[in-house]
């Protein structure tokens, strides 16, 4: 019995909940651009439970290794996206801080409602796709 709480009790505080970020980040949307992508996404997921340090840049939580280290699987991209998934676009000289941003089961999130996985209208960088391993 003890072993089966301690089991529960380690699961509890390495493991987030996606569907409480995807409800936060929801419940803060905005219809344009207000704050950085990463800022939101953090919040987000932080809310939902997961434990990391946040970084400085949208691009840093894919070359930091910090979706990876939260649950978080680098996938091609999938023919359709499920809830809780999440692009990370590379930075370049036209976006210097790339861009992150959350699918809630029917639409992009990032700091604003997107029209799809992607956000740039031109130089768009390469776009990398992570699901939750729960």
């Amino acid at each position: 019995m003890n072993k089966l709480i301690l089991f529960c009790l380690i699961a509890f505080i390495c493991c987030g909940d996606i569907n409480k970020a995807v409800e936060y980040l929801v419940a803060h949307a905005r219809s344009i651009i207000v704050r950085p992508s990463s800022k939101c996404i953090a919040d987000a997921l932080q809310a939902g439970g997961f434990k990391f340090t946040r970084q400085s840049s949208a691009y840093m939580y894919r070359t930091n290794g910090v979706l990876a280290k939260i649950g978080f699987k680098e996938i091609s991209k999938p023919s359709s996206f499920k809830k809780g998934d999440i692009t990370v676009t590379e930075n370049n000289a036209a976006h210097p801080h790339g861009h992150i941003a959350m699918y809630t089961g029917s639409k992009w999130i990032s700091d604003f409602i997107q029209r799809s996985e992607f956000v740039f209208a031109s130089n768009q960088p390469p776009v990398h796709y992570y699901r939750y391993q729960q």
